[in-house]
């Protein structure tokens, strides 16, 4: 038996398209504002207030959680409005969100590593940001790559246009596509023309496939009976 839902209705009212007695899925918190859309080896969750556990795919993400990848592992995070955050090996995150009226605006996090991403197009008063100790990434709908290292932050776009701010002198750069941010930890900020081998890294770091758009369950009722329960999403 499948069931196909929609845009992150709740596990919970997915479930319901199984009969009685059947295998219950759990339903997400009322604050959840992302779920995990794939988890590849090593990947960990830390909820707010809670140790680290091991992330399965099919998770949802309240506003404060963690995600940690570690070697050759990656993770693929969905926020509510279909933006994707592809968290590759060794990177340790926290994603936030909050609700403004009918604006929703979300940050990343980061801690160190490497994220790809693919943003939506952001609603009137709603924003994207990636954060970091040393920088903040502004964005309103685009796709590239963002790396941290405590010398200095990296981001390069491979299409639309995001604002790197320097925390320490406050100075900005509007970093285009084909372009590539630099912000230092001593304060300074400036961009360059990417080079072929960031291009491609930024490429690589945002391709996801359409299994990412795409959970399944293998459930087991009370009669030891399986059922498969499958949810899509929209990009």
């Amino acid at each position: 038996m499948k069931c196909v839902v929609r845009y992150f209705v709740p596990l919970l009212a997915a479930a319901m398209c199984l009969s009685a007695g059947d295998a219950i899925a759990t339903p997400p918190a009322n604050s959840s504002i992302a779920l995990i859309s794939k988890v590849v080896l090593d990947v960990s969750r830390q909820e707010v207030g809670k140790d680290w556990q091991m992330a399965d795919r099919g998770e949802t993400l309240a506003s404060g959680d963690k995600i940690k990848t570690g070697i050759k592992s990656i993770a693929v995070i969905k926020f509510k409005d279909n933006s994707l955050v592809r968290v590759r090996e060794k990177t340790v995150l926290t994603v936030t969100g909050e609700m403004k009226g009918t604006a929703f605006s979300k940050t990343v996090t980061m801690e160190k590593g490497v994220v790809g991403f693919n943003i939506k197009k952001q609603q009137l008063q709603e924003e994207f940001r990636f954060k970091s100790p040393t920088s903040v990434a502004s964005i309103r709908g685009t796709g590239g790559q963002f790396i941290t290292h405590e010398a200095a932050d990296t981001l390069t776009i491979i299409e639309g246009n995001v604002r790197l701010t320097n925390n320490i002198s406050s100075d900005f750069v509007d970093v285009e596509a084909g372009f590539t941010g630099i912000s230092n930890a001593d304060g300074s900020i400036y961009k360059r023309p990417s080079t072929q081998a960031e291009r491609t890294a930024a490429e690589d770091a945002i391709k996801v496939g359409k299994k990412d758009s795409r959970l399944e369950f293998e459930l087991r009722d009370s009669q030891g009976n399986q059922k498969q329960l499958r949810i899509d999403f929209d990009e």
